[in-house]
């Protein structure tokens, strides 16, 4: 279906990193959005699935886009693996604490599991 209302295209950013991407269509308050484009039809109206060829993040939460001169470009593959070398590792969960802790000790008891 072709959209003739008008709609703008919003992205948010983390300093020049899109990290997400909508229109006004569905945005009720857009502070903390930046504008970067207007139109008619679903690429403006639906901007999340029709704006950028694919998603602006990647399964890890890394942008794979940035804005350039007010216009979404791709990110290089150097800037988004100096990206995920600065992803910090998630906590252990407590199963894997527990199995660590108790590895230790029968290392320490001088037991082998």
């Amino acid at each position: 279906m072709l959209y003739e209302e008008k709609s703008t295209v919003y992205v948010r950013l983390d300093g020049d990193r899109i990290t997400d991407i909508n229109s006004s269509a569905f945005l009720g308050d857009t502070r903390g959005w930046t504008a970067i484009d207007a139109g008619t039809g679903d690429r403006f109206r639906h901007a999340y699935r029709h704006y950028l060829p694919g998603r602006p993040l990647d399964g890890d939460g890394i942008s794979l886009w940035k804005l350039a001169g007010g216009k979404p470009v791709e990110r290089t593959a150097e800037e988004i693996a100096a990206d995920r070398a600065a992803l910090v590792p998630p906590a252990p969960t407590a199963l894997e604490q527990l199995r660590a802790d108790v590895d230790f000790l029968a290392i320490m008891q001088g037991v082998e599991l």
